[in-house]
């Protein structure tokens, strides 16, 4: 390989790396409905979640395959080291009055048994075979809870970066403001037209500023990385949020519209009446134990006996073959069955209360979240209002200021105002979106927030 060639191929691998290095430094803008969608593809509880289903599935496989016919095969190889003997009867052989001891077999026996049988009647089995139908179908809403759920985490967790996001920009904007505000003010105080102590005390306002926004970035680094445990991200994963979800404010009126019926749209609530159907099956099961069971048998045998272990064309085989039916009638188990009854009746009943509870809880939640969503609207909206008048304040004082009608204290003491105004807007904005996002856990819409969210 010549000088010139080896240095070429460096030359584009390290364009290569370059370019992949370039790729991966680039930061992807994500919207809360690709956070969402992520989430339900890649994250590890949807994952093990997925597998149970699976599971539940191979299950039922399992139980159905008891009522298929099964066949079993068997051979067998005997040296009969000492061989059983058996009293006889001397009359047989002319020897009234004794018994003359036989031996009973000879010391080689092979043999190829194959047996069929199949269920035909079990009524215990196909109700078995219904209630694993059933818990298959409870795994699907299992699946649909924790999809739930993961969208609520996955949405709150959205919401906070987007708060500290918000407030690090704030804070950003006003340290960029105090800063040309100190830039003004050092140049005033060198032409004597303004005192030190008034730059000193925007240069601690500034470092204050500083030591916060450390703090915020920090912050939103934990939560990123939060998130990315959550959806499944891979750790080195680079990006960013977009917040035009926060412009999302409307409040239709028939949001505040209580339905009753909106029980039934609770995956928590189906799952406990899917346990409980369950838990039916499962009684009226053990109750069948106590019927008789019903089975066809069939049987066919070669066997080989020898006095010496020798297989050829003059070996003998014998055959056997029989087919029958097994009626298995159960007559006590030593109340087994009966306890195990009276077991299930119970569970049964905690469930009836797990139901009772689960509804008089989701009903409380959605009043709550109702009023939740109704004050924290209300509420971002006066702090936009806030907002709005701070900013007016502000910029009509930062004026009169460099015009040498208003000291350093009194706008210092709006900018802080501005500041708290612009903190208090966002974090009821902020409370706005998780009302929201409360509101539609107690409707049990969560999987909505997929479809209504920005693209």
């Amino acid at each position: 390989m010549t000088v010139k060639r080896t240095k070429a191929i460096i030359i584009c691998i390290t364009i290569i790396y370059a370019g992949m290095s370039e790729a991966r430094s680039q930061s992807a803008t994500l919207t809360l409905k690709k956070c969402l969608e992520y989430a339900v593809e890649s994250s590890h509880s949807m994952t093990k979640v997925r597998m149970e289903s699976v599971e539940a599935s191979a299950k039922t496989k399992q139980t159905r395959s008891s009522i298929l016919p099964q066949v079993d095969a068997s051979v067998s190889l005997t040296d009969n080291l000492a061989i059983p003997v058996v009293m006889l009867p001397g009359e047989i052989i002319g020897q009234s009055g004794e018994m003359i001891p036989a031996e009973l077999g000879v010391p080689y026996e092979a043999g190829l048994t194959v047996q069929l049988s199949q269920v035909i009647f079990n009524p215990a089995l196909f109700t078995g075979i219904k209630a694993a139908r059933s818990v298959e179908e409870l795994m699907l809403l299992k699946t649909k809870m924790t999809k739930e759920q993961l969208i609520y985490d996955v949405a709150s967790v959205y919401y906070d970066i987007l708060h500290s996001m918000q407030e690090l920009e704030s804070i950003s904007a006003n340290l960029n403001l105090q800063d040309s505000l100190y830039a003004k003010t050092d140049l005033r105080v060198r032409e004597d037209l303004a005192r030190e102590i008034d730059r000193d005390r925007i240069r601690i306002n500034i470092s204050d500023l500083k030591v916060r926004q450390a703090r915020l970035n920090t912050v939103i680094e934990q939560q990123k990385r939060y998130l990315q445990v959550l959806t499944g991200m891979p750790p080195n994963e680079n990006f960013s949020l977009d917040n035009s979800v926060l412009t999302e404010t409307g409040f239709p009126e028939k949001r505040l519209l209580y339905d009753e019926n909106s029980l039934s749209q609770k995956t928590e609530l189906a799952v406990l009446k899917h346990r409980k159907q369950l838990n039916r099956m499962e009684l009226k099961a053990t109750q069948m134990q106590y019927l008789p069971t019903l089975s066809l048998v069939a049987s066919g045998a070669y066997q080989f006996q020898s006095e010496r272990f020798q297989l050829n064309d003059k070996t003998h085989w014998f055959k056997s073959a029989f087919v029958g039916l097994r009626l298995n009638i159960p007559l006590f188990d030593g109340v087994s069955k009966h306890h195990n009854s009276k077991q299930i009746k119970l569970q049964g009943m905690m469930l009836d209360n797990d139901i009772d509870y689960a509804e008089q809880s989701i009903r409380m939640e959605q009043k709550n979240a109702m009023s939740e969503l109704i004050v924290s609207h209300q509420s971002a909206k006066s702090q936009e209002e806030n907002l709005r008048l701070a900013e007016k304040v502000y910029d009509r004082s930062r004026m009169l200021y460099q015009e040498g009608l208003y000291n350093v204290t009194d706008l210092l003491q709006t900018e802080t105002s501005l500041r708290e105004a612009q903190i208090a807007h966002i974090s009821e904005l902020i409370r706005f979106k998780k009302a929201e996002l409360n509101w539609m856990k107690a409707e049990g819409t969560l999987e909505k927030l997929m479809n209504n969210s920005n693209k």
